[in-house]
């Protein structure tokens, strides 16, 4: 595939995100002016504050299976998209979720640490640029490009091996990068934003409607490409 053709796919991909993720976008900041201005909704924020503080990266585990994978799992089946092993699927959204729950926790905890916490340039500028310059493109995206692959593979380990080749990282994951940062730039530097205790609530919200969407085109795609 040429360079050409490369920049159409992935313009194509942003244009399909661009209008779910504008509207995302505006959720996220509908979500953060309440906070810091409309007192009569802090106590609902607080809750979920509080119990992310008790539990800690229990919670994030278990608010990332929510919100990444059970509920993308539920719309799947329901559609009748998952039909052979249902519970091999349903186990690899639990599973991986909870360890990308754990990790992105690890991940808000390091720079809050490293950038200090706060709504102000030099806190949110670095830690955008370590999210989605370092942590997304080198890591996240390509581990759930390739989990995902072997679980559209039917779990085969052989089958993977065959699709680990310069495609897959020179286009593949280089794809869902560029409409990955059309909706995640804007989402972490409101997630950012927030009080550390509550960046991961937040950045559960986001997931549920990014992963919801990401199934819904990779659903479409593949029809298309079955119809051809």
């Amino acid at each position: 595939m040429s360079f050409r053709d490369f920049v159409h796919e992935a313009g194509q991909a942003a244009r399909v995100n661009l209008i779910p993720g504008l509207i995302l976008q505006a959720v996220a900041i509908s979500l953060l002016a309440a906070y810091y201005l409309l007192p009569s909704v802090r106590p609902a924020f607080d809750w979920f504050a509080e119990l992310k503080l008790a539990w800690g990266y229990a919670y994030s585990a278990l608010a990332t299976v929510i919100s990444g994978g059970i509920v993308p799992f539920l719309y799947l089946w329901l559609r009748g998209d998952i039909k052979q092993g249902v519970g091999k699927t349903l186990l690899f959204y639990i599973v991986f979720w909870a360890l990308m729950g754990i990790q992105v926790d690890a991940l808000y905890r390091f720079q809050g640490e490293l950038f200090g916490q706060g709504n102000t340039p030099a806190v949110l500028i670095p830690k955008v640029l370590v999210d989605q310059g370092l942590f997304t493109p080198l890591w996240s995206i390509p581990l759930t490009t390739v989990c995902y692959l072997w679980k559209n593979l039917g779990f085969s380990f052989s089958a993977l091996r065959t699709q680990i080749n310069r495609k897959l990282f020179l286009h593949d994951i280089p794809g869902m990068i560029v409409p990955a940062w059309l909706v995640w730039l804007p989402a972490v530097t409101i997630i950012y934003c927030l009080p550390g205790s509550l960046q991961i609530p937040m950045f559960n919200l986001v997931l549920c409607f990014w992963s919801l969407l990401a199934e819904v085109v990779n659903a479409r795609q593949a029809k298309k490409h079955a119809t051809r």
